[in-house]
Formats: structure tokens, C-alpha cells, sequence
């Protein structure tokens, strides 16, 4: 079977488009092309359209900026379509496409050209123009009237319900089966209004390489890092993403209460080491690039936190628990589903500042319980997140959908 991936980005992500999983997709007979806007890589099998095309592109893309629309008038599905490979594909399996290169009034045209499968990463395509709708629930009711036309994907102009309309009209049109990574995206799709009862969603959750991602043992790491054995190692992604909830992060670490001596690690482009130092060692890692050093980050850890606002899957949390790590996530996100909370992780109200100090003071005091946690987790990554059950996973629905 031929399959034609087409996603934003290349290399960014490669864990969610198709790319790292396309040599396991073989073992099934199935063999993956990639059309990807932004490409990074000369690989021979990762296509994307010339320059002349994408200086076009820009150009309509600040009109839709202008006029307050998105994904609406970008023509490029007609030359997508007439690619050898498109022609050649046996099925399309369609990814982030909401980042600026494809009208969604073309998906009819190109989901009744070819079997298709869209796999949703975030409720951008439920709602008048946010990737992440958060408190707001008007994507229940069609949008307009937007409480926060700021949001990412920002608008100049209330035109939300509109661009409902214009999504919800093409859904109808086209004909495709979609997969969501986590049973709250699920959630989030039996109640919109976006999608009928024919259209079908597979519930497909990501998957890691659980033998490169481990619990081995890290007094090396340790030694490395120059954490001593007596302190308790705090973990967490440090950026100023307005979804990754860091704030609430500091504000709980500023509250904690403890005689232990505590290391703070942090992962990310946002530096801690002036704002914490004063009452913990603090290691800034920077920007993790490679898999090997993120690896480690987690091996140095006793728990691992990730309090994001709004997260549609967590892959990093997957990854803090093949690695043998407690988690600490917030609830109303797909993440106490994902760490299986509150068995295995530790759910907090979202936002609760108290809660999440309190449940970092738990961890703290209780290694027994770190460790219970952390082993469960484990085997939580075991049994539903390796890499090659998702990738079975993905080929029993493409020849399912195949073969219909």
C-alpha cells in the first residue's frame, strides 16, 4: 500500500506525522511518502512545492490575515493533487494542515480523490479560529461572539462564526475517518457540532521507542549533572508558552515547604537560575534538540511535572514515564487520561497553585511512593504506548479504510 502523508512541517514533530513511524509501516507492507509545506531535509521522499508557489502563498496569507480568515482562499490542494505521488497514493493520510497552506473548502476535492484519514492534534479544526478553546465553550454552539479574538490563531476581526460555518459546510462535504491520540480529543469530538454521526474516530495513541526510552539506572546521569544522592529532582519544560502552564510551575516551587534538599532541572528556552537559585540548586538544560540529552533529563529526575492549561495528548509525559518517573499534570487536559491518574499520575484542579504545591510536597516526602508510581507508569508506557502497537494500530485502520 502507497500512503501520502501531508503535514506542516518536516523534521518538527516527527513523532506525530508519520516520518518516525514509516520504517515500522513497512513491516505491514506499507510504504509512506511525505508532502510537507516546511521542509528541512534533502530526503528524496519528503515532498514539498517550489518557492515560486510559497512566495504566492505568503502573499494570500496576509491578505486571510487582513481579511480575518484562515485556510480559506490558498490554492494549493489543486497542485497537491497533481502530484505523481498523490496520483500514485493508495490513500492520504492528512495531518497539521491548519498552519497556512491548504483551504479547507478543497478538502471535498481532495477526499473523494483518494481514501483518507485525518489525524486531529488539537481542536483548531472544532472552533472559529483557536487551536485551543480552553474555558470557552461556544465551539459547542457555532462560535461568533468570541470572548478572546487574541488567541492563537488571532483574528483582527470577530469573524468566527463564519469560519465555523465555512469548516463545518466543507466536514460535511468530504469524506474521511479521523484519529484522535487521546480519549479527551475523542470527548471533544462527540460533542461538536463540526462532525455527524458518519464520520468514524479511531482512538490511536501515540507511540515511543520504550527501549530507548527507560528506566535504567541514573547514578551516572546524576554524578554528571552533579546532583547529589540526597536531593529530591524536580523535572520540568521551562518555556513561555501561554499552554505549558510554567507559571503556575514557579508560583508552586516559590510556596513549597521542605527540609530536603531540592534540585530544580529544567528543560526549555525559559531560564529559572535567577528566579529559583535563591532557594534550590537549578540546572537550565536550555533547548533539548536530540532525544539522548532529553533522555537523560529524565533519568536525572525523581518526578517529572507537566501542568499544562491545555494539551491535547502530552508526549513528553509518555516519555517522563517509560522513563520511570511520577507525574504531576493538571485536569481538564487529556494528560490525567494519558498518565492514567490518578493510579499512576497525580491530577490537579488546572490553575490551583495550592494544589499543585501540595502534590509536589507529596512526591517530595513519600520516595516510596515516587517509586510506586514511577515503576506503574512503566508499565502503563508498556502496555499502551510503544511505538510498534501504534504503528499496528495505524495499519489495521489504513487497510480497513482501504479496503471498505
Amino acid at each position: 500500500m502507497n500512503v501520502l502523508q501531508i503535514n506542516a512541517y518536516e523534521t518538527p514533530g516527527k513523532r506525530f506525522n508519520g516520518l518516525a513511524i514509516a520504517p515500522l509501516l513497512e513491516k505491514y507492507n506499507i510504504y509512506s511518502k511525505h508532502f510537507v509545506w516546511y521542509k528541512d531535509t534533502d530526503n528524496s521522499d519528503i515532498l514539498t512545492l517550489p518557492l515560486s508557489v510559497k512566495k504566492t502563498n505568503a502573499f494570500l496569507m496576509k491578505v486571510e490575515h487582513y481579511l480575518s480568515l484562515q485556510s480559506v482562499i490558498l490554492p494549493n490542494v489543486k497542485k497537491i493533487i497533481q502530484l505523481p505521488e498523490f496520483k500514485a497514493a493508495d490513500l492520504i493520510h492528512l495531518h497539521i494542515i491548519h498552519n497556512g497552506f491548504i483551504s479547507f473548502g478543497d478538502l471535498p476535492k481532495l477526499t473523494h480523490l483518494k481514501p483518507t484519514v485525518w489525524t486531529i492534534h488539537d481542536p483548531w479544526v472544532m472552533t472559529g479560529h483557536c487551536i485551543h478553546p480552553d474555558k470557552c465553550q461556544r465551539w459547542k454552539i457555532g462560535c461568533g461572539s468570541c470572548p478572546d479574538l487574541k488567541r492563537q490563531i488571532p483574528l483582527i476581526m470577530d469573524t468566527t462564526k463564519w469560519l465555523f460555518k465555512y469548516k463545518q459546510k466543507a466536514y460535511k462535504k468530504s469524506k474521511f475517518d479521523l484519529i484522535v491520540a487521546s480519549s479527551w480529543m475523542r470527548n471533544m469530538i462527540s460533542q461538536s457540532p463540526m462532525f455527524d454521526d458518519t464520520v468514524k474516530t479511531h482512538h490511536v495513541p501515540f507511540g515511543i521507542d520504550i527501549k530507548f526510552f527507560n528506566n535504567n539506572n541514573n547514578s551516572d546521569i546524576r554524578e554528571k549533572y552533579n546532583i547529589t544522592n540526597d536531593m529530591v529532582t524536580i523535572c520540568f519544560r521551562s518555556d513561555d508558552n501561554e499552554h505549558k502552564g510554567i507559571e503556575y510551575i514557579i508560583e508552586a516551587l516559590k510556596k513549597i515547604k521542605t527540609s530536603k534538599p531540592i534540585c530544580i532541572l529544567t528543560i526549555g528556552r525559559k531560564p529559572l537560575k535567577n528566579i529559583l537559585e535563591n532557594r534550590f540548586k537549578v540546572i537550565d538544560l536550555g533547548w533539548v534538540d536530540n532525544e539522548y540529552d532529553l533522555r537523560n533529563a529524565y533519568l536525572a529526575a525523581d518526578m517529572f511535572l507537566m501542568p499544562s492549561v491545555n494539551e491535547a495528548f502530552g508526549l513528553m509525559a509518555v516519555e517522563a514515564m517509560a522513563c520511570g518517573k511520577p507525574l504531576i499534570v493538571f485536569q481538564d487536559t487529556a494528560l490525567p487520561d494519558v498518565t492514567f491518574a490518578p493510579e499512576v499520575g497525580i491530577s490537579v484542579p488546572k490553575r490551583d497553585v495550592n494544589a499543585l504545591k501540595l502534590a509536589i510536597e507529596q512526591l517530595i516526602d513519600n520516595p516510596l511512593e515516587r517509586i510506586k508510581r514511577g515503576m506503574d507508569g512503566r508499565k502503563i508506557v508498556e502496555k499502551h504506548y510503544d511505538e510498534k502497537l501504534h504503528a499496528k494500530q495505524i495499519a489495521d485502520i489504513y487497510h480497513e479504510i482501504v479496503n471498505r
